[in-house]
């Protein structure tokens, strides 16, 4: 009975020292799973997190800066073609004049002075007080025309339109009339200068 007990103390032994090294492992193996927060226990070089470096090269796009709005940056509108009043006594050009009949009939007082109008159409116009003089109106229509008060000396009306046109107190001294259409409807003579001569017929009797 002796040698039992003995035997059984012995085995008592050894099965307390087996439990008590299984229970420091656990506990070791509980702290490694826990990540060491141990501030004594340095963290493992693999664990540390490599700060961020800016790679070689790259391109860092600035910011655009807004460009100031600027008067010469805006877009100006069209303003729409107007005529343009003339200064008084100023000789208009001859784009100025067809301008001036396509918006209307209105040239009065204007100076149209020694100005090349061959063939054009001035008919149903307001001539008042303007200034042909030494104009050239060959073959022009001023047919119903208001010629009052006109300057149209030295003008060449050859072969002109003066048909039912106004032309009280013009001015028509050295004006051509050969072949110019009347008042009247008569055509001007050969010679008519200043006035107009009745054409003589080549068939009127001698």
């Amino acid at each position: 009975m002796t040698i039992f007990r003995m035997f059984g103390a012995v085995a008592v032994f050894f099965m307390a020292v087996s439990l008590a090294d299984i229970s420091s492992s656990s506990v070791w193996a509980a702290e490694g799973a826990s990540g060491g927060n141990d501030p004594a226990i340095p963290a493992s070089a693999d664990q540390v997190s490599p700060a961020p470096q800016k790679s070689l090269g790259a391109v860092v796009p600035k910011k655009m800066k807004k460009k100031k709005s600027s008067a010469r940056g805006k877009t100006l509108r069209k303003a729409p073609l107007a005529i343009v009043e003339t200064a008084p006594g100023k000789r208009l050009s001859i784009g100025e004049v067809m301008a001036l009949l396509k918006t209307g009939r209105d040239l009065s007082g204007k100076n149209l002075s020694g100005m090349n109008l061959t063939g054009v159409n001035l008919s149903k116009c307001n001539l008042k007080g303007v200034d042909l003089s030494n104009a050239n109106l060959e073959r022009a229509d001023l047919g119903e025309s208001d010629l009052e008060r006109a300057n149209l000396a030295g003008a060449n009306l050859r072969m002109a339109s003066l048909k039912l046109s106004g032309l009280t107190g013009s001015n028509l001294e050295n004006a051509i009339l050969d072949g110019a259409i009347w008042q009247d409807g008569r055509i001007c003579g050969k010679g008519s200068h200043g006035m107009c001569r009745e054409a003589v017929s080549p068939f009127a009797s001698k």
